[in-house]
């Protein structure tokens, strides 16, 4: 009897719930789909970079896992350090709320700094190094100026409709970071963080019509410097009235008595073109061996279209386009509205880069030297950029979780 009660007792006692470990836990806080979006951009990028770059490097270096290598290890450090700012979300977000003056001082002094004690490389100054590895504090600028703009919205979300606290501020932070990147002859930073600012400004609700003048404005400017202001060209930027010439006809400018300057974009032509539907294949591009110069950097699109054609070209272009949807879904549940706005600043920029950068490959814009976010190589850039994924996963992590 006292048994059969022992039984009874044991069996109506619940049995305790197995707590999750920390890596489960972690994944299920998370937004699962931008996560997996993030995973196979990156593993997708490292592919295309050892895919592009091993001939060259064999070439060079007698190694042809001589770049491959090194971006792996980006890649690792990357990832660490996104699933650091994911987990310690909170503390990192508060951090960049109260610091981001601060942060964005920085980044404009080292961007000043460059020119003076950076390493010159084909003509421009970009890049300093600091323990032997190569920093490129550009790609650090971006990130300041969204956050500065972003602590700017939400201390004067009810002063945004004035001129002195909606387009002025603004108008100083965009100016301060281009004339930082046109010291290092940095074109393409210059107009990624013009866009960035006038986006910024439209996230922070800024009126439609002073947008629309803004955007009328610079509209013009851009067609008075494509037409009759080649001479303001020359005095500020000399090197891009080459590339104006260039883009209208690059074929025309692939001989040695041009200086080659038209090759880079016409090879990227080939490469697209003979690319077909889909593709010639993984690892069998042509254009890589010795045709397109450094195809794993700026012009690696080329690459991916060659070897996987139209159907990979999509596949990329479409996980872009998820990511988008994803982070500003995840904006949109935020719990407040730094978190939210820096959300979509980070989307927005990131956008911007691939926009252009497509661009660029395909001869739509001048070339101006933009990398493909998760796909060109270099170190600084991809460990923002992960750094930057992590906050948009820790902002998910604490966002509202009613479905939809």
């Amino acid at each position: 009897m006292a048994a059969s009660k022992a039984a009874g007792e044991a069996r109506a006692k619940p049995k305790p719930r197995v707590q999750p470990n920390t890596i489960t836990r972690f994944l299920g806080e998370v937004d699962r789909p931008f996560l997996l979006i993030v995973v196979l951009l990156v593993c997708i990028g490292s592919i295309a970079v050892f895919s592009s770059s091993y001939a060259h490097a064999a070439t060079r270096y007698g190694d042809p896992y001589a770049l491959a290598r090194p971006q792996l290890l980006y890649v690792l450090l990357g990832m660490a350090a996104m699933g650091a700012i994911a987990v310690f979300g909170p503390l990192v977000l508060g951090v960049l709320n109260q610091g981001a003056p601060i942060i964005y001082i920085i980044a404009l002094g080292m961007n000043a700094l460059t020119p003076i004690i950076g390493d010159n490389y084909n003509g421009a100054t970009r890049w300093f190094s600091i323990l032997g590895i190569q920093f490129q504090p550009s790609e650090f600028l971006k990130f300041a100026l969204v956050l500065i703009c972003v602590r700017h919205i939400v201390r004067n979300r009810d002063r945004l409709h004035t001129f002195r606290h909606g387009f002025l501020p603004f108008a100083i932070y965009g100016l301060l970071a281009v004339a930082t990147t046109l010291l290092q002859k940095h074109l393409s930073a210059s107009i990624i963080n013009c866009l960035i600012v006038y986006v910024m400004m439209w996230f922070g609700g800024i009126g439609a019509k002073l947008l629309g003048v803004i955007g009328g404005l610079i509209a013009a400017l851009a067609a008075f410097v494509m037409t009759v202001g080649k001479q303001l060209i020359e005095a500020v930027v000399p090197h891009a009235l080459d590339r104006l010439k260039v883009w209208d006809d690059p074929f025309s400018f692939m001989s040695a008595d041009t200086g080659g300057k038209g090759w880079q974009p016409a090879q990227s032509l080939y490469a697209i073109s003979s690319g077909g539907f889909w593709g010639l294949g993984l690892g069998r591009s042509n254009q890589k061996h010795g045709y397109l110069p450094e195809p794993y950097n700026d012009y690696i699109f080329a690459i991916i279209c060659e070897e996987t054609g139209f159907f990979g070209a999509v596949l990329v272009i479409g996980l872009f386009i998820a990511l988008a949807w994803r982070g500003f879904h995840i904006a949109n549940r935020s719990q407040d509205q730094f978190s939210s706005l820096l959300v979509m600043g980070i989307v927005a920029h990131v956008i911007i880069q691939v926009v252009l950068n497509i661009a660029v490959v395909t001869n739509t814009i001048p070339s101006t030297g933009i990398s493909l976010p998760f796909f060109s190589y270099g170190g600084t850039s991809l460990i923002i950029l992960l750094c930057e994924m992590g906050l948009i996963l820790a902002v998910s992590r604490y966002s509202y979780t009613e479905k939809g």
